[in-house]
């Protein structure tokens, strides 16, 4: 790639590499190298987004701690980290191997990444306070403080960046009440193991149900709520 191409890069992320080859690391997925890839600052940059975030959220938002704690899940997920990638073209920049065909082809969780890798790039390259005007433009800038109510696709990401094998299900337990005034009882399973179950006045409120307390449950304590 030209370093032109670079520095057209860097105008948009509004910051200029001392060391290129941070950025370069940065963009470069395991298909193409593999020791030389993002993989390492993917970790650090996700640590990173978490802090920026939180301190964000503690200082302008007075909601309480699970409130916050869902609205940073929300700014940091793989469906929102993605979509700043692609929204912004960065994704032509992404250098990969023959396996994969092109960028386009990339998984959500695969852009989500390159996101985090930035950050920890312009991190590594210029430390912490230029990294936080980075995360402020392209993640805090503007944001909805609303929580998304879709908690059903919030949980199939969140599930999915954990292990993508796993399988979720939503099956009806029992509906009690007048078909007038009738009450579902569903139940959450993922692997065949059933998880939650909640109540609802259809069956699609209690899936929601559902979702939403497996989805907190899972980003305060794993996985491992379920599966010791």
């Amino acid at each position: 790639m030209l370093m032109n191409n670079y520095s057209e890069l860097e105008q948009q992320l509004g910051h200029k590499f001392k060391d290129i080859n941070l950025l370069i690391r940065a963009l470069t997925h395991s298909s193409a190298s593999s020791t030389d890839n993002y993989d390492r600052m993917e970790f650090l940059g996700d640590s990173l987004l978490s802090v920026f975030v939180a301190e964000y959220l503690y200082d302008n938002l007075a909601k309480p701690v699970g409130y916050m704690s869902v609205l940073r899940s929300q700014l940091v997920s793989t469906h929102a980290l993605s979509k700043i990638v692609i929204d912004n073209g960065w994704t032509k920049y992404i250098i990969f191997g023959g396996s994969i065909l092109g960028a386009h082809n990339m998984a959500k969780k695969s852009l989500a990444d390159v996101f985090e890798s930035i950050t920890a790039a312009i991190y590594l390259d210029s430390g912490f306070e230029e990294t936080k005007k980075f995360v402020t433009k392209f993640v805090l800038s503007g944001i909805n403080t609303t929580i998304d109510t879709d908690f059903k696709t919030k949980l199939q990401e969140k599930l999915a960046c954990i292990d993508n094998t796993l399988s979720i299900k939503y099956v009806e337990l029992e509906h009690n009440g007048p078909s007038h005034d009738m009450t579902f009882k569903m139940g959450l399973y993922i692997n065949d193991r059933l998880v939650e179950t909640s109540i609802g006045k259809s069956k699609k409120e209690a899936d929601q149900n559902c979702a939403k307390i497996a989805y907190e449950n899972i980003c305060k304590y794993g996985l491992e709520k379920y599966f010791k």
